[in-house]
């Protein structure tokens, strides 16, 4: 739960189910692309074929270039793909949302605020006016109990998001000494049975 970022790319085991759909983009040069929580799905003929670069990442949005390139985005960043199909990552961040426009691109991310690239791509920015003007919003919004509880249990409450593993791992960590210690006391209980 705490390690995420080292281990969630890591497949398991794969489970059948329906395909959890985030968006749909169509290409002037007729593609049809499917964006989802398992990758991006492209159709080819009668069926969608998923497109191995991007397999198994959690995509939520997809946009075009100027120059006809797909734009996909998601839970662990944003990658670039040619019309020829070859893919290329551009940034690690969880982003929520791309807008493409004449000389810019605009990434919404979860931890960093909207990012601005100016070379498509290549180097990542603040975007200036919109992370100040966020930063004077007086945002208030809800905290929940449920909410609150789940971060006092996964230590987010107690160490912040950055740090929460240390927590997650030292609760893991007693759990082991625990159980460890319990079957020694019963052994030994067990022991002094026998002698008696």
């Amino acid at each position: 739960m705490s390690h995420e970022k080292s281990l969630g790319n890591v497949v398991i085991a794969y489970t059948q189910g329906p395909l959890e759909l985030k968006d749909i983009l169509y290409t002037s040069d007729g593609r049809q692309l499917l964006a989802s929580k398992s990758g991006v799905f492209q159709f080819n003929g009668d069926k969608f074929e998923a497109i191995k670069a991007l397999q198994n990442s959690d995509i939520r949005t997809l946009d075009l270039t100027q120059n006809g390139e797909v734009l996909a985005a998601g839970k662990h960043g944003l990658w670039v793909g040619s019309v020829k199909g070859q893919w290329r990552k551009l940034n690690d961040a969880d982003i929520h949302g791309i807008q493409v426009r004449a000389q810019s691109w605009y990434l919404i991310t979860k931890e960093q605020g909207v990012l601005v690239s100016t070379d498509q791509g290549l180097h990542w920015e603040k975007e200036q006016n919109i992370n100040q003007a966020l930063s004077y919003m007086d945002h208030k919004h809800p905290v929940l109990l449920g909410d609150f509880m789940e971060d006092l249990h996964s230590g987010k409450a107690i160490m912040g998001k950055q740090y929460e593993w240390i927590w997650a791992d030292l609760l893991a960590l007693v759990l082991v000494m625990l159980s460890l210690t319990g079957i020694y006391m019963w052994w030994k209980s067990q022991k002094r049975k026998l002698t008696v």
